[in-house]
């Protein structure tokens, strides 16, 4: 047996295969069962570690078998580790012990000061979240429960000894999976995408694919062979006169992708592209919006790029205009005639500018 690559878990029976019910069998514990169950078939070795001797001992290696679950050794060292260790050692070994009496290590050591004053702030919030919701100390409570959450996670890393450089590679890692973007760039390769043609329709593709590591990356291939990525999450657009709210666009991505295409491998940034955009309705006919200025965008890096294209809508989809056309328009927001070029005033400016 290969030591190195084959891991001996030793396993409790009462409490742990079982409910505790001692000296009588308790109802089995099917989830821990299908676990061991799995590791076996995988080339793990089982070890049976009980302080049933005798003929309960022998009921309870019978009541595993009977759910599928036999054992390497029962109370005893694999002969492997025997013929190792040189000697049949009073302490069974094994990598992994299953045991309803388990004490975690942590628990055992002692806690930082920095860990202490995180509990301390923890159980601060958590009081000041009950009495914003009026949760008695026994009940749950959505807040706490996130605070203490965080907690958990906050003591994981310290016991790991992270600190420094090491903390923060770990919570930009954690960043990344908790916002569902991957770890490591993505490949066109076959096995990334999922064609999804006959669910999403057609923009003009002969086909479409989502892809598997990142929900909200798509893949367009064309007729002339031409292949496009989109990333929905890639571009959020903020309203310049509502700078609070953020939406998503086609327009917005339309204009963006034609000036930062996707290229594969494709490394998602960890946040969007920021778009700054004014909107506003000429003709009430139009809905909520007809015209659409795009000013600038702020990159993942925080660069400011100038973008100033100008739409407006016409026949149902969006074209784009000059400056001084959408200025007009703005001009006459609130003058509906001007749709209809009755506005004379808006008109002459117009021309005047474009001379």
């Amino acid at each position: 047996m290969n030591l190195k690559s084959v891991k001996i878990i030793a396993v409790d029976f009462d409490g742990t295969l079982c409910e505790n019910k001692w000296p009588e069998i308790g109802e089995a514990n099917e989830e821990m069962i299908a676990y061991l169950q799995n590791r076996k078939k995988n080339g793990d070795k089982l070890i049976l570690w009980t302080c049933r001797v005798g003929e309960m001992l022998e009921n309870s290696v019978r009541w595993c078998m009977e759910r599928g679950l036999a054992f390497d050794a029962v109370n005893e060292n694999l002969p492997e580790i025997v013929k190792s260790f040189g000697s049949d050692t009073r302490k069974i070994f094994a990598n992994e012990y299953i045991d309803d009496r388990n004490i975690p290590l942590s628990s055992c050591r002692e806690k930082s000061n920095i860990q202490t004053w995180a509990e301390k702030e923890v159980e601060i919030a958590c009081e000041h979240e009950r009495k914003a919701s009026g949760t008695k100390e026994d009940e749950w409570d959505y807040g706490c429960a996130c605070y203490e959450s965080a907690l958990k996670a906050y003591h994981s890393l310290a016991e790991d000894g992270h600190s420094g450089f090491s903390i923060g590679m770990t919570k930009h890692i954690l960043n990344r999976l908790i916002d569902g973007k991957p770890l490591t760039p993505i490949e066109d390769t076959e096995d990334v995408w999922s064609d999804i043609t006959d669910l999403s329709g057609h923009r003009g593709e002969i086909v479409n694919y989502q892809c598997k590591r990142m929900s909200s990356l798509f893949k367009y291939v064309y007729s002339d062979g031409t292949v496009k990525y989109r990333d929905i999450d890639r571009f959020c657009g903020i309203n310049l006169n509502n700078p609070y709210a953020s939406y998503h666009s086609g327009l917005i991505n339309q204009v963006m992708e034609e000036k930062f295409p996707i290229t594969m491998p494709y490394f998602p940034a960890s946040k969007p592209f920021k778009v700054y955009c004014e909107d506003f309705l000429v003709d009430p006919e139009n809905g909520d919006y007809d015209t659409v200025g795009i000013f600038y965008a702020i990159t993942p890096e925080d660069c400011k790029v100038e973008l100033n294209r100008f739409f407006k809508e016409e026949n149902d989809e969006f074209i784009e205009i000059t400056k001084a056309e959408y200025d007009m328009r703005k001009h006459c927001h609130g003058c509906f005639g001007a749709a209809n070029n009755d506005c004379q005033r808006c008109e002459e400016e117009l021309r005047h500018k474009s001379e």
